[in-house]
């Protein structure tokens, strides 16, 4: 399921939900009409997102393909320097909690 979607087994919902949506439209059936090839990609992302939206059967899942509850991403404790949202001041740059990562 993480491989249909091209996150890692660490990715937190939102960017799941941002995988499926560019995928998504990568691949709508409005794009590429009568490409049976495209809509089995896209009923396997769909499923995919099925699976890894809903937090029971993401662990479910998780459990079945062996992934370890301690592999999951945490979000840092907030400490001196970080704003309401989270962001952690670097320099004159702020860090974007909800960035892309790239696959483990």
């Amino acid at each position: 399921m993480y491989e249909v979607l091209e996150v890692s087994t660490q990715a937190s919902t939102l960017v799941i939900r941002a995988a499926y949506r560019c995928l998504v439209q990568l691949h709508h059936p409005d794009h590429h009409q009568g490409d049976a090839l495209s809509e089995e990609r896209l009923v396997r992302i769909n499923h995919a997102y099925w699976v890894l939206s809903d937090p029971g059967m993401r662990l479910r899942y998780d459990r079945s393909i062996g992934v370890h509850l301690a592999s999951r991403e945490r979000r840092r404790v907030p400490v001196d320097g970080t704003d309401l949202f989270g962001s952690v001041s670097v320099g004159a740059q702020q860090a974007r909690p909800f960035a892309f990562r790239p696959l483990a």
